[in-house]
């Protein structure tokens, strides 16, 4: 019986290491498909494919079809026609349903491009295409001739034919919602039933649109955000520029759109330059477009996305103020790795993951098979740009040589031992008989 009791003990505590073994988990990130030029939102298709909005690399300026970026110290933006949709079949077989499509990006590098931004299907399984613009929307049509830019469309994805559903450069040029300066471009959308919320992070404002055809329905400007100046760095400017001089816009920036589980929207913002560390925000918006802040603390957030269990993934595009590593005209000169950051319901955060591959990464979603999907390298042209996926609940597989061989040998030896010890005890027993 004690023999009995001592084995059951033993692999009683080897079933427990087992079951810790298989309990401990950790994310893993994988490349999922790579080649892209300036890669932004993505969405699953019915048929379990990826779809893929490419902001393209712009254009070389020759024809004279530039205007200068409000974020990047005025470089010229120059437009191009290499912006597409692509689709990334299961077998990895990308290809692209729209081409042709204006994409606007800084010459030459062909980075942070603005053009084809995001893309979803409805309930009803149509599909809807976003484009962005970057920049004063009076020289869309005029300057760049791209009236193409800075619009949702009605996708026909037999023929590739766009519908015009809402222009948001126009309505920017006409009524500038945030009475800030003139600048549009739409970055991401979430669908709720019938209507589509878009966010612009160059108008600082978030649109309600009709998927029926009736257009915009509203339109919000998100809240600003005043730092004391003495809390803002600045990258150096040169001997003549003083930055207690320059002007603080305290704009938001509202990038990242999600449906909540309570019906309402989760908008993520980047902040205003100089991009200061730890100060952006989380959102909270009704149907009416009321917002409220219920997250701070963030830096450069480009994206959000929930999975079934009601958890927040908030995407952190460089964890450091972006000047720090990236030199006028868009040259990466230091670390550019991003952040996965989860938020539980109870409002717990936990980083996911942090640089390690993921770098400059914009665009989130969750996937049918339980991992975050990200446009990774996003702001960055010549083929760089990469899907990669994030599993958040991966399970490590014990190795061979783990605490279940020890214990199992210690178990055998130690009923090897305890068999020995009963059988001296007999043998002594019968010599005193």
């Amino acid at each position: 019986m004690k023999l009995k009791s001592f084995v059951l003990t033993f692999f009683a505590v080897c079933a427990a290491v087992v079951m810790e073994s298989k309990a401990a988990e950790a994310a893993t990130f994988s490349v999922v498909a790579e080649g892209f030029d300036n890669p932004r939102n993505l969405a699953f298709g019915p048929d379990g494919s990826i779809y893929l909005t490419q902001s393209g690399r712009g254009g070389d300026g020759k024809d004279g079809r530039c205007i200068p970026s409000p974020s990047a110290g005025y470089i010229p933006l120059c437009a191009g026609q290499n912006g597409s949709l692509t689709k990334i079949a299961k077998d990895g077989t990308k290809t692209n349903i729209i081409s042709g499509l204006t994409s606007l990006a800084l010459s030459p590098s062909g980075e942070q491009a603005a053009g084809p931004a995001d893309f979803k299907f409805d309930s009803k399984g149509n599909a809807y295409l976003l484009t962005g613009l970057a920049g004063d929307p009076s020289n869309r049509d005029t300057v760049l001739k791209s009236p193409d830019l800075g619009k949702l469309y009605k996708v026909d994805l037999n023929t590739g034919s766009l519908t015009s559903l809402a222009d948001f450069a126009d309505y920017e040029t006409k009524y500038n919602p945030d009475g800030t300066d003139f600048i549009s471009n739409p970055y991401a959308f979430a669908i709720k039933g019938d209507n589509a919320y878009v966010v612009d992070g160059g108008g600082n404002t978030i649109y309600s649109v009709g998927l029926d055809g009736s257009g915009i329905k509203n339109v919000a400007a998100f809240p600003q955000k005043a730092i004391p100046r003495d809390k803002l760095e600045y990258p150096d400017l040169g001997p003549d520029v003083d930055p207690s001089t320059l002007p603080v816009t305290q704009q938001s920036v509202p990038t990242g759109i999600a449906i909540a589980p309570d019906g309402s929207l989760t908008v993520s913002e980047y902040t205003y330059f100089p991009y200061p560390e730890g100060e952006a925000r989380i959102f909270k918006v009704g149907e009416d477009l009321s917002i409220q802040t219920i997250a701070d603390g963030f830096t450069q957030l480009t994206g959000v996305a929930y999975d079934p269990e009601g958890n927040l993934y908030a995407l952190q595009h460089i964890n450091n103020s972006e000047w720090k590593e990236i030199q006028q005209g868009g040259i990466i000169t230091g670390d550019i790795g991003g952040s996965l950051i989860k938020i539980a319901p109870d409002g717990t955060r936990k980083t996911i993951w942090s640089g390690d591959g993921l770098e400059a990464a914009s665009g989130i979603t969750y996937g049918p098979d339980g991992k975050l999907y990200i446009s990774n390298r996003a702001r960055l042209a010549g083929g760089a740009g990469q899907i990669v996926a994030i599993d958040p609940n991966a399970t490590r597989v014990p190795e061979p040589s783990s605490a279940l061989g020890t214990l199992t040998v210690t178990v055998l030896g130690a009923a090897s031992m305890f068999k020995k010890r009963k059988r001296s005890k007999e043998l002594a027993k019968a010599e005193i008989v």
